[in-house]
């Protein structure tokens, strides 16, 4: 009787639509973009409670150095960028990851740096390597611009045992929709 009686009701939520679906992947990564009060060297600290100046998704990361906004914002000095979502690792393996930046930015992957190309500096890039199983892991890269004097610009490569390198696709890229 109690089976019965747990089929009716889990069969009346679903005919009313109360079963909530887990959230599905979409593509891209969530961008909080934040206007920040003063100068940075180094990656500044951001309140948990801080609300983005805009929030929006990027199908990749991949913005050469630019100016004198940042591409589709009115941010041009003193600005960071936090990038998150899942990124699909195709298949096991080691993978090296690059970060192109001007200024600041960081890789990382199921919460380890990866990829540190932290301070002030013109389009410089720094690589990380490390081994991955396939399938999906959580991604976070950290972006910071202070002086837009000579561009801004931050984009993310990757290259492995049977991936040529490239700037990581957006097919590779994910985040929970809301």
């Amino acid at each position: 009787m109690k089976k019965i009686q747990f089929l009716l009701v889990g069969l009346c939520l679903v005919a009313f639509g109360r079963v909530a679906r887990a959230a599905e992947p979409a593509p891209g990564l969530v961008g909080e973009y934040f206007a920040l009060d003063s100068s940075v060297e180094d990656f500044p600290k951001i309140a948990a409670d801080k609300k983005p100046t805009l929030k929006r998704v990027d199908k990749m990361v991949n913005f050469r150095s630019t100016g004198p906004t940042f591409p589709g914002t009115k941010l041009d000095n003193h600005f960071a960028i936090r990038w998150t979502g899942t990124i699909k690792i195709p298949q096991d393996g080691k993978y090296t990851f690059f970060l192109e930046s001007d200024d600041g930015s960081r890789l990382l992957i199921d919460g380890k740096t990866v990829v540190d190309n932290g301070g002030l500096h013109d389009m410089q890039e720094q690589s990380g390597s490390v081994e991955l199983k396939a399938g999906e892991r959580e991604i976070r890269i950290d972006y910071f611009e202070n002086e837009n004097d000579g561009g801004a610009g931050c984009v993310l490569y990757w290259k492995a045992k049977d991936v040529a390198r490239e700037v990581v696709p957006a097919t590779a890229l994910f985040h929970k929709a809301d």
